[in-house]
């Protein structure tokens, strides 16, 4: 019986060469021939005029070639005037030099010469070869990536992973182990008033899960007892239910689950050991586990409906008619690796709060105990002998502690402990 819960270079020359040419003329001498005007190939220096006394027609102007320094004039003697040349073709440009050349000295008689043409712009030049682009960087190999921060898993009530050597002998406060928490209830005692009572849980060195427990008479006619234990899931009794004995927030998120969606629950136990003294010690190991009509999540009421446990171990005179509590139910069921005998059931336990159902392991009892046992085998066959139950109804809690009463002292351990929820599975976790 236990109460428990859960982140263009652009540079553009632009040159411009406006070139005016201009000459002037005296009146030419009759009998001073004017020559034919030299011809320019390249333009370069412009080549000296003939002496003129006809005038002659003037020379077609040289073709320009690349636009050159313009040459000085050539001097012509003046002649007779001679009948005007025709004004010759202004010759090709060239292409823009770089810069405008000298105008010429005026030259003596001729007619005056039509303005040369200003040269049409030199292309201008390619861009001046930008220095060679250098190859681009190795890119560095990736950083390695730091090691994880060393900040602690905590719970949902900022509880950290316990490790070896934590402790606690405060009633109801608990050690995290991850999915499951190890709770040193002791709600019996608590109850009754009964301050001698001396019990802590702890993680031992060996990385086990242990309880020690000094209980003296507390006067609870063995209907009080404390319930040091680890639990996985929900407290089935809702979120402000006076029976909780620890925060009612879930400690794992395969707990609860509606009996319609649940296709396979068990616990395995790995040596489950306790020992035990005292005048008339009386005490159990146990598996049990809490149907609830509600989400206890959600419900200020969770509305138990059943407690199933099942006893591993218990002291020898336990059913004895005068000592103990003999089995008055019985039935047979498989659940896990070995199995069990319905000793003890009650339709109004707890005061009328919910049903209970008590199963004793065969051939037991045992002070150290290894195997499975299949909550979802067990549940199949209470459902099967007992009506009430329905898909509607949730599996809130499973738990494995000692049920600790009078006169009794001792210590138990457990190495391991793996809950299994559809496939999933749960073991102890420990901080580093």
């Amino acid at each position: 019986m236990s109460k428990t819960r859960l982140t263009y270079f652009a540079s553009c020359l632009g040159m411009a060469l406006a070139m005016t040419w201009a000459s002037g003329c005296s009146a030419p001498a009759s009998n001073d021939p004017q020559g034919t005007g030299g011809s320019s190939s390249t333009a370069g220096t412009t080549g000296n005029g003939g002496n003129g006394s006809t005038a002659g027609t003037t020379g077609n102007g040289g073709n320009s070639a690349t636009a050159g320094t313009t040459g000085n004039g050539g001097n012509a003697s003046g002649g007779n005037p001679g009948t005007g040349g025709s004004i010759s073709t202004a010759g090709t440009t060239g292409s823009a030099g770089n810069a405008a050349g000298a105008t010429g000295s005026a030259g003596r008689g001729g007619t005056t010469g039509s303005a040369g043409t200003v040269g049409s712009a030199g292309t201008t030049g390619s861009a001046g070869r930008g220095g060679t682009t250098g190859s681009a960087g190795t890119t560095g190999s990736a950083g390695t990536t730091g090691a994880a921060g060393t900040g602690v898993r905590m719970d949902q009530a900022g509880v950290p992973l316990a490790k070896a050597g934590d402790t606690t002998s405060t009633s109801k406060k608990y050690l995290n182990l991850g999915d499951m928490r190890l709770i040193n209830n002791r709600w019996g005692s608590d109850a009754l008033g009964c301050s001698g009572t001396q019990q802590s849980v702890m993680i031992n060195s060996d990385k086990t899960a242990g309880w020690m427990f000094t209980r003296p008479a507390c006067g609870g006619a063995r209907g009080d007892p404390d319930f040091p234990e680890v639990e996985f899931g929900v407290a089935p009794f809702g979120t402000t239910s006076s029976l909780l004995t620890t925060p009612a927030f879930s400690s794992t998120t395969l707990l609860p689950i509606q009996l319609k969606d649940l296709q396979s629950a068990s616990v395995n136990v790995d040596n489950f050991f306790i020992s035990v003294s005292g005048s008339s010690p009386y005490w159990d190991n146990n598996v049990e586990f809490w149907i609830s009509k509600n989400d206890p999540r959600t419900s200020t009421d969770g509305g138990v409906y059943a407690e199933i446990i099942m006893f591993t171990g218990w002291q020898a005179s336990r059913l004895q008619q005068t000592v103990g509590w003999p089995c008055d139910k019985s039935g047979t069921v498989t659940a896990g690796s070995t199995s069990y005998n319905l000793c003890h059931q009650s339709d109004d336990w707890s005061s009328g709060h919910w049903r209970f159902f008590n199963f004793n392991i065969n051939q037991g009892p045992f002070s150290s105990w290894t195997g499975k046992m299949d909550v979802k085998a067990l549940l199949d066959f209470v459902r099967s002998k007992y009506s009430g139950f329905t898909d509607t109804m949730w599996l809130t809690r499973i738990e494995v502690g000692t049920e600790v009463d009078d006169n009794t002292s001792g210590t138990a351990k457990i190495k391991n402990l793996t809950f299994e929820v559809n496939g999933q599975n749960r073991s102890f976790e420990f901080a580093q």
